[in-house]
This record gives C-alpha cells, sequence and structure tokens, in this order.
C-alpha cells in the first residue's frame, strides 16, 4: 500500500503516552499510515506519493486551539486593534486613524483596550471624553480586552440612550462618575446587553466570510482544529452553512450558549432551550460537532469582576459570580442549578472562572451534578482556572474535570494586575504546573479575540512564565515542562473533544492533522519559542497551507 504524502528526515513528535518521536510519517488518504525511520518509510512511497524532506524540522499534531471565538476574532480582525498601545496618545492615535476610514455616522469599532493603558492617572478611568474629538463625530464602542466589558464615547452613549438614569441590569454595571451620577463611557459585565439593537450587526455572508478567512490565517499558523466556547444559534447556522458548503478548513467543536451578549444565563431561558435543542454532546461529524455548553461563573479580574476571597486592591470590593441572585448563597445556588440541568441533558460543561471563590464554586457544582447523577465520560471543564485552591484541583483530579488555561491572557495582562490583586494571587494565577502533577488534563488556548491566537508565544509561556515586559517569572513554579506545554495544545485538546482516537497525536490510524515548523523544536531555547516557523499544514492528508 502506497502512501499519498512521505514527511522524512526530520523530528516527528508523536505526542502519544510515551512521548515517542521518529524520523518520518506516511499519510494515506485522510489518515496517518504509519510513522517511523527514514528508510521504513521511504519504501512506502510510490509514483504518486509525494515526498517532503523535512530537513530537520519538526512534525507535529495539528495545533487544537481549544478555547478560540472563532466568528468573533474573525470579525474583531476589522476592527481598530488597541492591545499593543502602551498610552492613552497611542490609542487615540489609533483610533483617529481607523475613524477616518469609517462613513460618515458609522461606528467606530475597537478592542483590546486595559484600563492601566487608558486611565492613567485619572481616578475615573477611561471615560467617554478621552475619544470623542478622535473620532469626528462618530459613534464608538471599543471592546475591553477580556471581552467583558466596553467604552462608548459621548455619542455612543446618546445613541445607545444610557443616561443617569439608566439602571444597572442584574449582574452588570454602567460605571458612573461619583460626583455627577453620569455614566462615563465603560458598560461591564451585563451592561453590554443596553447595546442590543443599536452596534450595527454584519450579514450572514460577512459573518462567514470572517471565518472563512480566519481559518485561513489558523492554518497558516498551523492550527487544525478550534473550540468555539459561545456558539449562538445564529453563529451555529454559520458554521453548519460553511459545512455544508465545505468552506472549513479545521475542525470545529462548538459549545452552545443562549444569552450572549449578557454573560448571566437565567435557569429559565436554559430550561427552555434544554425542551427545544434535541442535542447532546458528540452530535455531529469529524469536521463540525457539538462540544458541550458554556456558562459563566463571574467576570475578570482587571475590571474587578471576578469573585475572589480577598479585595481588590484599587476597589475594595471582591466582586461576585455574575448568575441570578440577590445575595452570594443565591447566586451560588444559581450556578449548581445550571450545571446540573446541562449535565442532566448530557451536555459537557464549561464553567468561565477565573476568581478564587468562583473556581472553587464552580468545581463543587460540576462535583455535586457527578456525584448525583454518575456521568464517568463528562468531560466536564473548568475554564481559564485562574486561582482554584489545592482541595478544588484536587476535586477536579479525582472525577476528570478538566482545565483549559489562557497563557497568552497571562503574558498580555498579568502587568496590568500587579497592585490590583494580592501579590500571591498574581503568582499563583493560572497554576497548570500544579494541576498538571495532580493529575488534572491540562489544554491551554488562545481565547482570541481576547487575545492572537499564537501557539508559538503561549508554549513560551507556558514553560517560562515571563509576561509581556516583564523581567522575570510570573509565578516560576508553575511552569510547565516543554513536553507538557505542547500536549496542552494536542493531546489535551483532544481529549476536552473526546475526540482522543481520532485526533491530537501521530500515530497510525490518526486523521492527518498536521504542522511543520522549520525548526527543531525540541532544541530551540525557551525563550525563542515564539519565533519558531510553521511552513506546511495537513487537515486530513490535504494541504491547507504551505509556505
Amino acid at each position: 500500500m502506497h502512501a499519498d504524502l512521505i514527511l522524512h528526515s526530520g523530528t516527528v513528535l508523536a505526542v502519544d503516552a510515551g512521548f515517542t518521536t521518529h524520523s518520518a510519517v506516511a499519510v494515506r488518504g485522510d489518515r496517518i499510515l504509519a510513522v517511523g525511520d527514514d528508510r521504513a518509510i521511504r519504501d512506502l512511497a510510490g509514483p504518486a506519493t509525494r515526498v517532503v524532506d523535512l530537513a530537520g524540522g519538526t512534525v507535529l499534531p495539528g495545533l487544537n486551539d481549544s478555547h478560540l471565538h472563532l466568528q468573533w476574532w474573525g470579525l474583531a480582525r476589522t476592527a481598530v486593534d488597541l492591545s499593543a498601545a502602551g498610552s492613552l496618545a497611542e490609542a487615540r492615535e489609533l483610533v483617529r486613524r481607523h475613524a477616518a476610514a469609517q462613513p460618515d455616522g458609522g461606528w467606530v469599532r475597537g478592542r483590546g483596550w486595559h484600563e492601566r493603558v487608558l486611565s492613567g492617572d485619572d481616578p475615573l478611568g477611561p471615560t467617554a471624553a478621552m475619544f470623542d474629538d478622535v473620532c469626528g463625530g462618530r459613534p464608538m464602542f471599543l471592546e475591553h480586552f477580556s471581552a467583558h466589558g466596553g467604552l462608548l464615547n459621548s455619542v455612543g452613549l446618546r445613541r445607545a440612550g444610557i443616561t443617569a438614569a439608566t439602571a444597572d441590569p442584574s449582574g452588570g454595571e454602567v460605571v458612573r462618575d461619583p460626583a455627577t451620577g453620569e455614566p462615563t463611557g465603560v458598560l461591564k459585565e451585563t451592561a453590554r446587553q443596553l447595546l442590543d439593537g443599536v452596534l450595527p450587526e454584519p450579514t450572514a455572508a460577512e459573518r462567514q466570510q470572517a471565518v472563512v478567512d480566519a481559518l485561513a490565517e489558523l492554518n497558516r499558523r498551523g492550527v487544525t482544529s478550534v473550540t468555539d466556547p459561545i456558539v449562538t444559534p445564529e453563529m451555529l447556522r454559520d458554521y453548519v452553512a460553511l459545512r455544508r458548503g465545505d468552506r472549513l478548513t479545521a475542525r470545529l467543536t462548538t459549545l452552545l450558549h443562549w444569552t450572549w451578549p449578557s454573560v448571566q444565563t437565567p435557569l429559565a431561558v436554559l430550561e427552555e432551550a434544554m425542551r427545544y435543542v434535541g442535542s447532546t454532546t458528540g452530535l455531529g461529524d469529524d469536521l463540525l460537532r457539538i462540544g458541550g455548553c458554556k456558562l459563566i461563573a463571574d467576570g475578570v479580574a482587571a475590571l474587578g469582576t471576578a469573585w475572589m476571597s480577598l479585595p481588590y486592591h484599587h476597589e475594595g470590593t471582591c466582586g461576585a459570580l455574575v448568575t441570578e441572585g440577590a445575595d452570594d448563597a443565591e447566586r451560588v445556588a444559581a450556578l449548581h442549578a445550571l450545571v446540573r440541568l446541562l449535565h442532566q441533558h448530557r451536555f459537557q460543561v464549561q464553567v468561565h472562572a477565573t476568581g478564587d471563590r468562583a473556581c472553587d464554586t464552580a468545581v463543587e457544582a460540576l462535583v455535586a451534578a457527578l456525584t448525583e447523577d454518575p456521568w464517568p465520560d463528562a468531560r466536564h471543564v473548568l475554564i481559564h482556572a485562574n486561582l482554584p485552591s489545592p482541595t478544588a484541583v484536587a476535586a477536579m483530579a479525582e472525577h476528570g474535570i478538566l482545565a483549559n488555561v489562557n497563557a497568552l491572557v497571562k503574558w498580555q495582562a498579568a502587568g496590568g494586575l500587579v497592585g490590583v490583586i494580592d501579590e500571591d494571587q498574581w503568582h499563583r494565577m493560572m497554576p497548570a504546573r500544579s494541576m498538571a502533577d495532580a493529575g488534572v488534563v491540562v489544554c491551554d488556548a488562545s481565547d482570541a479575540p481576547i487575545t492572537d491566537p499564537n501557539w508559538r508565544l503561549a508554549l513560551q509561556m507556558l514553560v517560562t512564565r515571563v509576561p509581556r515586559g516583564g523581567t522575570g517569572p510570573c509565578g516560576p513554579a508553575e511552569r510547565l515542562t516543554r513536553e507538557q506545554a505542547i500536549r496542552a495544545w494536542t493531546a489535551a485538546p483532544a481529549w476536552q473533544d473526546h475526540a482522543e482516537h481520532d485526533k491530537g497525536t501521530v500515530e497510525p490510524g490518526r486523521l492527518a492533522d498536521l504542522c511543520v515548523v522549520a525548526e527543531d523544536l525540541m532544541a530551540v531555547p525557551d525563550e525563542d519559542l515564539h519565533a519558531v516557523t510553521p511552513v506546511l499544514t495537513v487537515l486530513g492528508g490535504q494541504v491547507v497551507h504551505e509556505a
């Protein structure tokens, strides 16, 4: 039996149980035919076989970004990116240039700002007035880097009808000037829903093209699988249309969600969804499938909305759960009820939790559901898993609860949390090594468009823990080994997807999803991992990118 494609004379990282290495791999059809040494694999060549000399490069399983908001990232690529702005002046100039290219009356859209950059010494933090004079009379909405908030300018506030009389929605906040009561322009958490019907929406064709373009860029980076963690019914229709049109160039796992842009999912809404959804985890095929459902427990530390046991130094508050309820006890009970309902309907439950109290509460809810109604293959997930206690980590290991962490978010945002949270918490945040050593399956993911989806920089952050602008590691005890870091982007996400028998490793019989980088990945210095060069991406035996 001849191979269709042979890659030889390099290092093939199988990422199997023993993390074995080979020098060549053969592909036939959409599956891996064989791995081994050059001579044995090259003997599988026939007249039509394409044979590629790796020249010392590395083959690894196709990268699996296990938490990437695919459609959002695709659409965000046309907005102004403020993530690299180092000052208010730089951010204003970026917005000015972008606004000048927009039609009169059209919205100025951007994302990626951090309050530390925009607020400077202003105790009010970011305000609408900071951008009024650079938008040319146009309304503006800039999404916070976390996607858990945003900033309107004065025209945007008027368009949305947000005034001093606008009430805070449950689980959200319209930030106000304490002296006047007027809105500053910042919306947090569920307050984003005040923009429903105000911000212009792209057409289905525009949304779908944005996804196709985003997938092409991910292919260029070596990515062959993605989990989109918030997929509304409208988004799922888009993805189904792309699947039917044979336009998906990566495997897409979806987490269903019904209430975005509100971070709060009322129990009544979820009960209604369960009456009509008619599916469970695993429905679909190799290219598009339902992975589970997404719940949101709390916000993010940068906005003071993550639920913490210690108060934020700049606010003196501890945040809260964003679930329904008038107090902590009611909100905890609401989270338990949401988890229980999804679990009973045999959906994998993935829960966003960033604060230490939120992480522990989410784990307790997942464990309670698993204990009351055993489902051995649930593989529920703690998303972000920033600060679970040792007790929670042990419970995760015991009950098969995965952690989906975000090294790129930590790389990007850690500097802005200095002085906001306790120093010990700052170092302990994202305890990847502690969780892995305890037996928890740890996945890492970009959370794009919260970050740029650069798995190479993510590997570097996982093994060094040195954030952007940092002079030393943030929590060096939590560094992963290179093997653990690679698993977090390949084999572990396949396990999260219940697809470990089809992808995530380079073994005979697995889907031929491969990424080739020009360098010997295991020999590149830690601090240079961000610069390795993807040169070939294969999805199901088909080349989807070639440098």
